[in-house]
């Protein structure tokens, strides 16, 4: 199983980000854009797990989680990895501060206990991937002009453990263990 912990987002907040999305399109610049389905905000990438983990890899999720009540996250701000040199994963980044952070953090540690490496985390949206060499100067330009735009507000509720599967069509997201933050 290929998992990855995730906070997923109301279809109204999705909307907004494929209308951002539908407007770079336009743009002279070959990118494959994330499916408005797949639109999601990930924790922890926990890569590929033996089934029989699982209930180990829900239960320390679910006590990362305990004790913290719903986030309120902002997504605002665009940008590129790793650089503009060299542009791979164009992004939307999110803001919610502290909280957020501390659920990171929480979920970083708990799953160090369970082997699984510590990664560095910039809260962010995937909005699309670019082959490598692409020239994105009308990209670079739109995205640079939207940097301290917003694109709405919206408050989690509930941290998704998720599994990736993967085909020649792309990827497909399906929710394994829903967490549900009350505090």
């Amino acid at each position: 199983m290929r998992l990855f912990i995730a906070i997923n987002f109301s279809g109204a907040f999705k909307a907004k980000i494929t209308a951002l999305q539908a407007e770079l399109r336009q743009l002279p610049v070959a990118v494959k854009w994330v499916e408005s389905e797949n639109i999601h905000l990930t924790l922890k990438f926990l890569g590929e797990v033996k089934p029989e983990r699982l209930a180990t890899i829900s239960e320390a999720l679910k006590d990362a989680c305990r004790g913290i009540g719903p986030l309120d996250v902002e997504a605002k701000g665009t940008g590129v990895f790793p650089n503009w040199r060299s542009p791979r994963v164009v992004w939307i980044g999110v803001s919610a501060g502290t909280p957020l952070l501390e659920l990171q953090q929480r979920i970083t540690v708990a799953f160090a206990d369970l082997g699984f490496p510590a990664d560095a985390f910039k809260p962010h949206i995937t909005l699309g991937r670019l082959r490598p060499g692409v020239a994105a100067g009308p990209l670079q330009d739109k995205l640079q002009k939207l940097a301290d735009m917003s694109w709405g507000r919206e408050k989690v509720r509930a941290i998704n453990l998720m599994e990736s599967h993967l085909s020649h069509r792309g990827a497909r997201y399906s929710p394994v263990t829903t967490v549900y933050l009350s505090g």
